[in-house]
């Protein structure tokens, strides 16, 4: 008997919708309705695609409230925030789709070699086949967009696996591409437990793209399963960033900077910074303006306009944070701030007394809004302690002396670094991805379109000849 799942708004507890989890046949009708939809689709002239693409991007606008309300409710984000997710949704399938009508094709000279003189080679690029996206709860409209829009304007139809927790923005996401005229079997979403889509979908034959934004022990996992049949796989996964305060910084500017970077979403953003790396002399005047700052946030219902800082993602998330706060106090850190929890809200919490062989300094991520606070004495020890966890996703460092920031910046071990600012940054266009345990590949308008296709060589051969 196929399963059922409630999803429940995680401010109120009140449920929002239930559906039914798809079962293994479930799994193989969607991969074969995908396969039959991928000749055709990948035969269609690029403008065809385009248009549909373009079509889809603005019903993603003219559906942006119902998307965000329900948003809202299903994950506990603040309305205001997911406006701008929606927005940055309908932008990134617009990039995607105009970047991908001027990829142009390569030619090589052939008269560099005797006996070759005559031949014309030149390059194209094809559609590989079914993609199969996994995306986590924390961005559901962007992210969604992020790895939709270059596999499908590329020719692969593709297969979403939304989170359980809050899957409903994402099934309404898909529906909306064939109100676009996009074709059944093209843009697909199901819902299903993480093994049954691991045995089933991962590791299906016919699914030839594996594209998944999670946790790190997860994308072990689909890296293993994705070998078995030689897929491709790109993974964006944990992260533990550090941003770097020098002691030179515009302390009132820092606090404004990291206070925003880790409450937004609640602190639920991969490339969130979650260590805070502060210069020995600004440690005091740096907390204190911090839990000033911390103090003024306005905590309430996601659909409130005012709202500032909804709830995470579940009861669940919220106790597995405190009991993170609670494995960092115990090795020797103190709460200076916050650290309450009610339902699925955690107040902001400032630990201080945080030294660099915690946990929490290394390689424990706090996915909510918790600020671990870490003094250093050089530049030197700074770097050290940025780069001593096993991930490497972005890093902030905030100074008035550029040249010193681009000094430090060469020596952290991460994809991205900002510079006079936190880490918590993603321009739709930039190569987003990690260095180490933090992934496989990058993802943006600058890079993922040639992730989602396959180079094809052709030569004419004599085709000069006089």
């Amino acid at each position: 008997m196929s399963k059922k799942l409630d999803v429940i708004n995680p401010f109120n507890g009140e449920l929002v919708e239930s559906l039914t989890l798809a079962d293994e046949s479930a799994i193989n009708a969607t991969v074969a309705k995908a396969v039959a939809a991928k000749e055709g689709w990948a035969a269609a002239p690029m403008f065809k695609r385009a248009e549909i693409m373009y079509r889809y991007a603005d019903l993603i606008i003219e559906n942006m409230e119902d998307l965000v309300r329900l948003h809202a409710r299903e994950m506990g984000k603040t309305i205001r925030q997911g406006r701008i997710d929606a927005i940055t949704a309908a932008n990134i399938v617009r990039g995607y789709t105009e970047k991908a009508r001027h990829l142009y094709s390569d030619v090589f000279p052939a008269d560099n070699f005797p006996g070759l003189e005559s031949d014309f080679i030149f390059t194209v690029r094809e559609a590989i086949g079914v993609a199969a996206c996994v995306i986590p709860f924390n961005f559901p409209l962007d992210l969604f967009a992020h790895k939709m829009a270059p596999a499908v304007i590329m020719g692969n139809p593709v297969i979403i696996k939304a989170p359980s927790a809050n899957p409903l923005a994402m099934l309404k996401l898909s529906e909306l591409f064939e109100k676009a005229g996009g074709p059944a079997g093209v843009v697909q979403s199901l819902v299903c437990e993480r093994k049954v889509c691991q045995d089933n979908l991962i590791e299906h034959p016919d699914v030839k793209i594996v594209s998944m934004t999670g946790s790190t022990a997860t994308g072990l996992k689909m890296a293993a399963g994705g070998a078995k049949s030689l897929k491709r796989v790109f993974l964006e996964l944990g992260g533990n960033d550090p941003t770097i305060v020098l002691d030179d910084a515009d302390v009132d500017y820092a606090v404004e900077e990291i206070a925003f970077g880790r409450i937004y979403n609640t602190g639920q953003t991969c490339c969130a910074c979650k260590r805070f790396l502060i210069h020995e002399s600004l440690v005091g005047e740096f907390t204190d303006k911090l839990i000033a700052r911390l103090k003024k946030v306005l905590i309430g219902d996601p659909l409130d306009e005012k709202t500032e800082m909804g709830t995470l993602i579940s009861e669940s998330a919220a106790i597995k944070v405190m009991e993170q706060i609670e494995h960092t106090v115990g090795q020797g850190a103190k709460v200076l701030y916050g650290g309450q929890r009610q339902g699925a809200v955690v107040t902001p919490t400032v630990l201080g007394g945080v030294k660099k062989s915690m946990d929490v300094a290394v390689d424990l991520e706090i996915f909510g809004p918790v600020f671990p606070i870490i003094p250093f004495s050089s530049d030197q020890e700074a770097v050290e302690i940025a780069n001593s966890t096993r991930y490497g996703l972005q890093g902030g460092i905030i100074t008035k002396d550029v040249v010193r920031s681009m000094r430090l910046a060469s020596q952290l071990k991460c994809g991205c670094v900002v510079l006079n600012g936190q880490g918590n940054y993603r321009h739709i266009e930039q190569p987003f991805g990690g260095y180490k345990m933090t992934g496989i590949g990058r993802e943006g308008i600058s890079y993922t379109l040639e992730e989602f296709s396959q180079l094809k060589t052709m030569v004419m051969r004599r085709v000069f000849n006089k």
